[in-house]
């Protein structure tokens, strides 16, 4: 430690005295002072900083007090080598840095429970012990799009602990091609699939339902915005390939005031570019992998449609939140299980 490595601030709240207290603290706390380091004479100090000389006194019996130091008179002012009274305040100041920590979190919207994931998540990383095989998990869906889009969602997990668990990203179309589909799927310790895609999933393999998680979705808040921006009295189709998709489509366009009269559904093996102006419709809602994207019949029937002022939008939706804690609380429980804990 340098003297001018301390600092006063003169219009602060807090004394001269607790400043240099509360700093000199700080250097031992952090390894700055070593034990049995000699501090700088009180009159040096004083002169250094321009203060009185009972300032620094009042700041050095404060760090007596609290067991920091030791004055040898006639020799000077020493570090203590870091005891019980060391120890109660490197905690205090542990305990500050994570309460601030919690409060910031709270303060950009996570829930006691969600923060409280995290913590343990991070750890169990801290204590992992050498030779803990790590935890395969299978995350499920029935498009390369989507896939990446819960990739990007997930990272939060991947990037915080890489060393606790793998995180494989697979299309349906994919597993039911390998070779044997049951024996890859029981391969994994944990299966994470959209509810979209849950059914399917356990049909292909009925003995996996136990190391399934079906996490339920939410649109994305853009798909909101843009639907919110339609005129009041739009008419608009549904193109669905599951009930799941149809029904959290309908659930938002109701929720924003759509009439339901106004909305036609369409499964998408019975939809077809003539249907585009059917029922006076407006608006063509899809999936990623609908026909009105893939089916290059549909092409001239879009632009069409485009030019007519019409709107062909993409229904984006992510894991719902509550789907995430569950993920999370049940990573938690496979990692206790892998340290037998």
């Amino acid at each position: 430690m340098k003297l001018d490595d301390i600092r006063i601030g003169r219009e602060s709240n807090i004394s001269i005295a607790d400043q240099i207290a509360n700093q000199l603290l700080g250097f031992i706390l952090h390894g700055d002072l070593d034990p049995g380091e000699r501090l700088p004479p009180e009159r040096d100090l004083a002169e250094y900083l321009g203060v009185s000389r009972g300032t620094v006194k009042r700041a050095y019996a404060k760090l007596v007090q609290s067991q920091a130091i030791d004055m040898r008179q006639g020799s000077g002012s020493y570090v203590l080598k870091n005891g019980h009274v060391l120890e109660q305040n490197q905690k205090k100041e542990a305990a500050g840095i994570i309460a601030a920590a919690f409060e910031r979190l709270r303060g950009m919207g996570l829930s006691e429970k969600e923060i409280l994931n995290l913590v343990n998540l991070q750890s169990l990383g801290a204590t992992r012990e050498g030779g803990i095989q790590k935890v395969m998990i299978m995350v499920v869906s029935n498009n390369h799009d989507i896939l990446s889009e819960l990739e990007q969602q997930l990272s939060y997990l991947t990037d915080s602990t890489p060393f606790l668990f793998t995180m494989s990203f697979l299309t349906l179309d994919t597993i039911a091609g390998s070779g044997d589909p049951v024996q890859m799927l029981m391969a994994y310790d944990m299966i994470i699939v959209t509810s979209i895609d849950y059914p399917q999933i356990l049909r292909m393999s009925p003995m996996v339902k136990n190391k399934v998680v079906e996490a339920s979705l939410s649109p994305r808040t853009r798909t909101l915005v843009r639907l919110s921006a339609l005129p009041a009295d739009s008419r608009i189709s549904v193109i669905y390939r599951t009930t799941v998709f149809r029904d959290m489509v309908l659930g938002s366009l109701v929720s924003l005031d759509f009439r339901r009269e106004n909305i036609f559904c369409y499964l998408d093996t019975e939809y077809n570019p003539a249907h585009h102006y059917d029922n006076g419709v407006s608006v063509v809602v899809n999936f990623n992998e609908s026909p009105v994207f893939l089916d290059p019949a549909f092409t001239g029937r879009n632009e069409e449609f485009l030019n007519r002022d019409g709107v062909i939008m993409r229904y984006e939706y992510q894991l719902d939140r509550s789907a995430l804690v569950y993920i999370e609380d049940r990573i938690q429980k496979l990692l206790q299980q892998e340290r037998g804990g």
